[in-house]
């Protein structure tokens, strides 16, 4: 189980486990005879087989495309067009469909209407979850419908006790945030701050909501990457 340094609003902290916080299936897909039915991937196309091959090979001229199309298929390769496939490896190809072995990677930032504002090489920030600084709470907190309205959640997880004084210690949490009806936003730093899960990973903003059921507790840590604004007129 993964682990996160977490700190109360009295700053005490621990070394709290959390899981990925996932629902039951409550629904599944059958055929005629009643079999689950699952998902399977399976090859498409091929460079080989890609319009914009096809285009080349005919001189970008539509009509001479047009009738390609209609004559020879030049879009399925039927030894390999349907096949199922398993895992994969992600290559690197240019702008001729050719297979590239090195290459230099750049970051682009953007400003809210879109325009490139800076091009850099890519930081790669580390873990900051389980450092000798605990992540604390910012103390700001958010009414649920003010925060499921502001932002895109992209992932959950749930904090689990593995022992009497954890227990205590995350169920005081929970009951803080279920009479409050709130998320707590916290975070590195000064808890708003963000919080990255694996060295070189993403940047996440992340908030604490709290249920308890009489002796019982839920305790789910929402993360974003993302924040609904509205257009400019």
């Amino acid at each position: 189980m993964r682990k996160i340094n977490l700190a109360n609003e009295k700053g005490r902290n621990a070394e709290i486990g959390f899981v990925p916080f996932t629902q039951v299936k409550k629904a599944v897909y059958v055929d005629q005879e009643f079999n689950e039915i699952s998902t399977q991937k399976i090859i498409k196309a091929t460079i080989s087989t890609s319009y914009s091959v096809i285009k080349a090979a005919n001189a970008d001229d539509p009509e001479k495309i047009a009738a390609a199309l209609i004559n020879s298929d030049p879009e399925f390769d039927l030894e390999l067009t349907g096949k199922f496939i398993g895992k994969t490896n992600r290559i690197y190809i240019n702008e001729k469909s050719e297979l590239v072995y090195s290459i230099n990677k750049t970051e682009k930032i953007y400003d809210h209407a879109g325009e490139l504002k800076e091009e850099r090489e890519p930081r790669t920030l580390p873990s900051n979850i389980v450092s000798d600084i605990p992540i604390k709470w910012s103390g700001k907190l958010f009414k649920k419908e003010a925060v499921y309205n502001k932002f895109v959640f992209v992932r959950k997880y749930q904090l689990r006790h593995d022992s009497g004084l954890t227990y205590d210690f995350l169920f005081d949490m929970a009951k803080r945030l279920h009479e409050a009806d709130s998320l707590m936003l916290v975070g590195s730093g000064n808890g708003t701050g963000p919080l990255v899960f694996q060295d070189g990973g993403n940047p996440f903003r992340a908030f604490l909501e709290g249920r308890i059921q009489g002796e019982e507790y839920l305790l789910i840590l929402h993360i974003s990457n993302m924040e609904l604004k509205s257009i400019p007129e």
